[in-house]
């Protein structure tokens, strides 16, 4: 396209320059009087027309704009060589592209801020979502083990008996069981339990169920 664009340019320039140049032969060589130079003059200098209506000026101006461009252009050129005329529009075009590409660049960039904010919104989404989620399973898992009347009985017994026997029970027990009992027990009382774990084989036990616990506390504090 822009080859094309060039080429094209470069053509109206030279046939102008060509017309300028036959027209000024002729009348030095006595093939044209001064009327026929007047009036081949007309036709290439038209003189202004009347001031049209607001609303014809922006229709004309819609439509001719390119052409009074290049009308301005070559008007501005006049008493040029032909290959300064040629340079100048050269240079004219390459900065119309110029601003073009300038311009296409900058809406690539907004497009692209625009496709990051989105997929940012639908990453926070899904992980709203999950945490919304897991809170919900978590209470339903409270909900169901406060309507146990097996879980409730052995959470009575286990807040009654010696904080060291309930240790001792709670090893034998799997880590999500015991992470039960912990939570829903009183937390003075879980406190007194968890004090008992003490060889190294119960405090890795007792830190992993205290690390799901705070994870699963921080997700249902999440917004």
């Amino acid at each position: 396209m822009k080859k094309i664009a060039t080429v094209l340019m470069l053509t109206l320039a030279l046939n102008f320059i060509a017309l300028i140049g036959g027209v000024g032969w002729l009348a030095r060589s006595g093939h044209l009087d001064k009327d026929k130079v007047k009036q081949i003059k007309a036709i290439l200098f038209p003189p202004p027309a009347t001031a049209p209506s607001p609303e014809s000026a922006s229709d004309a101006a819609a439509t001719t704009q390119p052409t009074l461009r290049l009308d301005e252009l070559l008007a501005k050129m006049a008493g040029r060589t032909a290959i300064e005329q040629v340079d100048t529009i050269q240079q004219t075009f390459d900065a119309q592209m110029l601003l073009l590409d300038r311009r296409q660049r900058e809406l690539t960039d907004l497009q692209e801020q625009v496709d990051l904010a989105n997929h940012k919104l639908a990453a926070d989404r899904a992980a709203f979502e999950a945490e919304k989620k897991a809170l919900a399973d978590r209470e339903d898992a409270s909900a169901r083990l406060a309507a146990d009347k097996g879980f409730q009985d052995s959470l009575s017994l286990y807040t009654a008996m010696p904080p060291k026997q309930v240790k001792n029970i709670f090893m034998s027990l799997d880590e999500a069981t015991v992470e039960n009992y912990l939570d829903a027990m009183e937390p003075r009382a879980a406190a007194k339990i968890i004090r008992e774990f003490k060889t190294p084989d119960e405090t890795a036990f007792i830190q992993r169920i205290l690390e799901r616990m705070r994870l699963a506390t921080a997700d249902g504090k999440s917004p």
